[in-house]
């Protein structure tokens, strides 16, 4: 007995060494937590807007983002997320009422209207300090796009710089009916697909329009010379870069008669001019639908709308003022933390650890790495906007993915032709009330001209009257002579 008496007294003491033990783990856990906790209510906190459906694992993102903030840069984030179709409204709304917010996602006729209009902080001073290094990362071009009367108001997303357009096919049935997409590459040239979809597949919309006409100018080679709802363009292969009336152009009467066409046979979804290009619905079956992207993007698409999709690219690899700003994050011009804005951004930029958590979710919880570090998803409860957060060239590839991906994009890059007026900025300030009326005869006509809604023989005649009498041949002049002064004092 006394041997176990022994044994007894040795196991006592042992657990209450380890009782010990975890009581002061446990303490030491809980003042750390306490000590957290105490940081980040003390510390500075960011309010960021981005775009994007409000995740399920969002506010599990922002928890494990801010303890990494906090313990590497010293601050926290408000990390927001408004849905597709309401981002742009709400937006508009936190400049008109002074809202309070501190970095917010901005894409091109954005980020140049609130650049101008100094609703963007000048963050030129922060390229040779706190974001020298993103400066560095950035490819060259970005920057040229992105400079406003030689400033910088935001950070373009470090990506493919010609964001070329790309049909995009439901892989179900491109491999059902063995199609080859590399005999498809004119709108024209769709029409036996689509009827084959139509019949075939009657769950399915042959081809997904929306209100966003962009990718329709970009396939018939054609650029923006301003907004996109003032339809002066210039051909990207032509070095003159006259400006033209898109509306004019054989390209696009062309189009018209052919989106009507496909239309009336019910090839298009019948809501196409009041969708906007971010919206979804819940089941909705696409079999083809237009979107831009970068070099081998199947799996990125795939992944942004949720069914295996096939590409085929239809336009040209040019670097213009649209593409390099497609995605750019922006600070509130009225923030009261400037400084740690930029370090943010700096990070999102230059920080692996960062820049994965905002693209991919928390490790272990929305996602893990397999044996070639590449991504896994373990649910859809997360998912970041690439195209929104910062610099690509620092995210783990997907599984599927090339894992030489980004070397791809840098190679992809390097070959991209610039277009003939990438970095011009138009001086529209004579012209508010040409550019006013030209943007409501758009607002008008357009949506229904480019998704087919309506005949363009009946249409067509009376937009380009009623633009003429809204000044469309003034501005066009105007235009045309800063474009000519531009590229001359470029050649100097």
């Amino acid at each position: 007995m006394g041997r176990y008496r022994r044994i007894s007294a040795i196991l006592s003491v042992a657990l209450a060494v380890l009782l010990t033990a975890e009581c002061a783990r446990v303490e030491e856990q809980e003042e750390y937590a306490a000590e957290d906790t105490e940081d980040r209510e003390e510390a500075i906190r960011l309010v960021y807007y981005t775009i994007g459906e409000p995740d399920a694992g969002l506010k599990q993102v922002e928890e494990a983002l801010n303890t990494l903030l906090l313990q590497r840069y010293g601050f926290t984030v408000s990390y927001n997320k408004t849905g597709w179709n309401d981002y742009e409204a709400k937006l508009d709304s936190l400049f008109s009422t002074d809202g309070n917010f501190d970095i917010a996602f901005a894409w091109t006729e954005n980020y140049l209207e609130n650049a101008l209009a100094g609703n963007w902080l000048d963050l030129t001073p922060y390229m040779e300090g706190i974001c020298a290094d993103t400066w560095a990362a950035v490819n060259g071009k970005f920057w040229k796009g992105a400079t406003v009367n030689g400033r910088i108001y935001g950070i373009p997303t470090n990506k493919e710089l010609a964001v070329l357009m790309y049909l995009l096919y439901d892989r179900e049935l491109v491999e059902k009916y063995d199609i080859d997409v590399t005999r498809y590459l004119t709108m024209e040239s769709l029409e036996p697909l689509l009827r084959t979809v139509s019949r075939g597949e009657p769950d399915y919309i042959p081809l997904f329009l929306s209100n966003s006409h962009v990718n329709l100018a970009s396939m018939g080679g054609y650029e923006y010379v301003t907004y996109t709802d003032i339809p002066l363009v210039i051909r990207t292969d032509d070095t003159s870069a006259e400006v033209v009336n898109l509306f004019e152009t054989e390209y696009c009467e062309q189009l018209l008669d052919t989106l009507h066409k496909y239309y009336s046979a019910g090839y298009i979804n019948e809501d196409a001019s009041m969708r906007t290009a971010f919206s979804r619905f819940q089941g909705e079956k696409v079999f083809l639908r237009l979107a831009g992207g970068g070099p081998e993007s199947d799996v990125s698409f795939s992944s942004t709308f949720g069914y295996p999709i096939v590409t085929q690219q239809v336009s040209d690899l040019v670097v213009t003022s649209e593409s390099a700003l497609g995605g750019i994050m922006a600070v509130n011009a009225r923030t009261e933390h400037p400084e740690e804005c930029a370090v943010f951004l700096n990070a999102v930029n230059t920080d692996p650890d960062v820049r994965n958590l905002l693209n991919y979710g928390v490790e272990g919880l929305h996602y893990r790495l397999n044996e070639d570090g590449q991504v896994t998803y373990l649910n859809d409860d997360y998912r970041g906007v690439a195209y929104t957060q910062g610099n690509w060239f620092i995210l783990n590839t997907v599984a599927g993915e090339n894992p030489d991906k980004w070397e791809l994009y840098r190679e992809f890059n390097d070959i991209a032709i610039e277009s003939p007026i990438l970095g011009f900025i138009p001086d529209l300030s004579g012209f508010s009330e040409e550019c006013s009326n030209i943007s409501q005869v758009c607002r008008k006509y357009e949506n229904a001209l480019m998704t087919g809604t309506v005949d363009p023989e009946e249409f067509l005649p009376r937009m380009r009257d009623e633009l003429e009498q809204a000044g469309i041949g003034s501005l066009q002049q105007e235009l045309q002579r800063q474009i000519n002064i531009w590229m001359i004092s470029r050649r100097k």
